[in-house]
């Protein structure tokens, strides 16, 4: 698949590009399609792989054009790269026509969910947010416009630097996984065994098995009341996954370890600061109001503040 990456008002020569300036492209643009593909395969986009994908990650750069920047990639669809996951793992709502995808689409698809769907999305994460946030690197000014369009499989993309801006807020709103331990009923998830939900006293909480747990190890205890422990993993709009390691009998008072936390949104916190007579945090002037005219490092600075 040939694709189309156009930097408009670029700051290097026309129809030319800095090699450290796209050694960086090249690099985020992996970071990100990795992550992607992982969260969509594993679950969780920083999962430890037991396989190998440089082959399903290759890009190449077939040429570079005048007209501002124009850079021409190509990647392979997935059904080429990765075909022992077809059968296995291609049966989840988002796994379905991940054969028909290439890394940049896949690139293309996290930044849309990422300013587009952010609060809905099950292909985002804290770390995948993180990633993409790496890609404002490869922007040298602020009137610059990263555009990546195809042969027709995906529509016209564009991103400029103030888009950053919103990724970092949702990035920065996701809490940092967190050991957890939850007590419920075991249920099995039709379509594959390496994701389950428990159902707990709150309701029913979506989980997946660890690299290291055996997935025929899980059959046992399907409609039985179980305790495991695990990592919660968190996702944009509240939302999580917990990444099972160990699962045991039910033990009595059990329920009371396996509270799952709560976590607060932006301007939750600054709310309740306000309410506890604490001093108006400076996030308040753009919460309600993004984007504004604030520079980027105003904006870090704002972020940064909440610490």
């Amino acid at each position: 698949m040939k694709y189309e990456l156009k930097i408009e008002q670029s700051e290097d020569t026309d129809g030319s590009i800095d090699l450290f300036r796209l050694s960086s492209i090249a690099e985020s643009l992996k970071k990100i399609a990795e992550g992607a593909l992982l969260l969509r395969i594993k679950g969780l986009s920083k999962a430890k792989k037991s396989f190998n994908l440089t082959g399903a990650l290759k890009v190449n750069l077939t040429g570079v054009q005048k007209g501002s920047t124009i850079l021409w990639l190509e990647s392979e669809r997935f059904e080429k790269t990765l075909p022992s996951f077809q059968t296995d793992l291609f049966r989840l709502d988002y796994q379905k026509d991940l054969h028909e995808k290439t890394p940049i689409s896949l690139v293309v698809e996290s930044f849309k969910e990422a300013l587009e769907n952010s609060e809905k999305s099950d292909l985002l994460d804290k770390p995948l947010l993180k990633d993409l946030l790496t890609f404002k690197k490869s922007f040298l000014s602020d009137q610059e416009i990263f555009t990546i369009t195809n042969e027709g499989s995906i529509e016209g993309f564009t991103l400029v630097k103030s888009d950053f801006k919103k990724i970092q807020i949702t990035e920065t709103e996701i809490p940092s996984p967190e050991a957890v331990i939850v007590s419920g009923r075991i249920e099995e998830l039709k379509f594959s065994n390496q994701r389950v939900k428990i159902l707990t006293q709150e309701g029913l909480v979506d989980a997946f098995l660890s690299e290291s747990f055996i997935p025929q190890d899980i059959t046992a205890w399907w409609g039985k009341e179980a305790t495991v422990t695990g990592t919660m993993h968190h996702k944009p709009g509240k939302r999580f996954s917990i990444e099972i390691e160990r699962i045991f009998e039910k033990e009595p008072g059990d329920e009371f370890f396996s509270k799952r936390p709560k976590h607060e949104s932006l301007e939750e916190q600054i709310n309740r600061q306000i309410s506890e007579g604490k001093d108006l945090n400076p996030l308040k002037s753009i919460v309600g109001t993004w984007p504004g005219e604030e520079t980027d490092e105003e904006f870090d600075a704002l972020l940064k503040s909440l610490d």
